[in-house]
């Protein structure tokens, strides 16, 4: 999937935009150290707008940076994926019940196709394809819920569950299909405008993502 071209006001931004993708991509992992001078070079930055896109990002839970010895992706317990997974389950559901007060018909095709191409991406085995179109999905609903403050907080829990994750050995076919079959049931409560039921599948779709994880996470570092 082409990213989307942007315009950053700051190079600080940039930077942030940078490093958020390679995080929520898989392209680096979990207790990985980040060098400044090495991700300025790379990114054709100096290193203040590093030293600022990492300090965001460690206020947002993604990474610790140690004194003396810098800045490294969490490396979390089951317990951080748990409570990530209880606060996301409240926003989400919140998201939804908001996003179907503004949502027409240009936005539910858009949450269609959404699908079809998480379908496309199973069927090829693309599961880097899949893992964009997924999290599409639910940044979809949270911009539609209206609430830019409830966006960013969903986009963080959706950062920090991606990590989470790549430390847990599962069989990642059966977590993709699943949550392409619960999307769909969402999908259908917000075609009939059913709030309670689009609440309900949502909160279940945590739940079972949850659950799926847990019962792999004996491998969690």
């Amino acid at each position: 999937m082409l990213r989307e071209e942007k315009l950053y006001t700051t190079s600080s931004d940039y930077v942030y935009d940078e490093l958020l993708h390679k995080i929520l991509m898989r392209q680096m992992k979990p207790g990985e150290r980040l060098a400044e001078v090495n991700l300025a070079v790379a990114l054709g930055v100096s290193r203040t707008p590093v030293r600022e896109a990492l300090r965001r990002l460690a206020s947002q839970g993604l990474l610790e940076i140690i004194p003396n010895v810098g800045a490294r992706l969490v490396s979390p317990s089951q317990k951080d994926v748990e409570d990530t997974f209880k606060v996301r389950s409240v926003l989400e559901t919140t998201a939804i019940r908001f996003a179907l007060q503004n949502m027409d018909d240009t936005n539910l095709e858009e949450l269609e196709e959404g699908i079809a191409q998480e379908e496309k991406a199973i069927r090829r085995g693309e599961f880097e394809e899949y893992l964009a179109v997924n999290e599409d999905f639910h940044r979809i609903i949270a911009h539609l819920s209206g609430n830019e403050v409830l966006e960013s907080f969903i986009k963080n829990c959706i950062a920090r569950i991606s990590i989470y994750t790549a430390i847990i050995d599962s069989p990642i076919h059966e977590i993709l299909e699943s949550s392409l079959s619960e999307h769909k049931k969402i999908l259908e409560a917000i075609r009939e405008r059913d709030v309670s039921k689009a609440e309900k599948n949502m909160e279940e779709h945590m739940i079972n993502t949850s659950n799926f994880l847990f019962s792999y996470g004996k491998k969690m570092v």
